[in-house]
């Protein structure tokens, strides 16, 4: 499950046309995440988010990356759906199992057939050892320590939207200060630590 929860660790990144989530869906879901997230951000942008939206098209940037799935309400209902879809069938309990894994495919390249095994093998291991809860767990685990670790950098994150902080409903979060540069091994020790205190939980709950 630690596979599982590192291949959703990516998802918030499928609105950036370059991430590795993206390279493993495909840019059709990268386009509809994105779209998503501009209509989401448009609809609820208050006056101090736009003059910040503005600020950011003025520097090149693209004012919709780290916005929508990067916020603590998407990682729980990204694992309210994995809950939803266990419950429905052990095919929909392997389905979202092989789907954690397989997202790792783009780090992998060399190995793919290795990739497509290990996906394999977790949706079968998922339907004999996970109860639903514990799937949806793993899920939100993974996918919330992104939005922890790219909470620490400098850019941060909107971990807490929908709720007005300052003025602002997309007021962006800056752990351990913001001093953390984005891909470093510093950003990447609370992501770490999330799945793999999440994965730990799992161990402890299924005993």
């Amino acid at each position: 499950m630690a596979a599982v929860s590192a291949g959703f660790a990516l998802m918030p990144d499928l609105d950036h046309p370059n991430a590795c989530a993206t390279k493993a869906l495909g840019k059709p879901v990268h386009k509809a995440v994105h779209s998503l997230c501009k209509t989401v951000v448009k609809s609820t942008a208050l006056g101090r988010d736009r003059s910040y939206l503005t600020f950011r098209k003025a520097r090149g940037q693209d004012p919709y990356h780290r916005t929508l799935t990067h916020t603590l309400l998407v990682s729980v209902a990204v694992g309210a759906l994995a809950y939803i879809l266990t419950m429905i069938s052990p095919i929909a309990c392997g389905a979202v199992a092989a789907l954690g894994v397989f997202m790792l495919w783009p780090l992998y390249r060399k190995t793919i057939g290795l990739v497509v095994l290990a996906a394999a093998i977790a949706a079968v291991g998922s339907v004999i050892y996970l109860d639903p809860w514990l799937m949806a767990l793993a899920v939100t685990g993974g996918y919330a320590s992104h939005v922890v670790a790219d909470g620490c950098t400098t850019a941060g994150v909107p971990a807490f939207w929908p709720l007005t902080i300052q003025g602002k409903r997309w007021w962006n979060i800056r752990l351990l200060g913001g001093t953390v540069s984005s891909g470093s091994a510093a950003e990447k020790g609370p992501a770490i630590g999330v799945a793999m205190a999440s994965n730990a939980l799992l161990v402890l709950l299924s005993m």
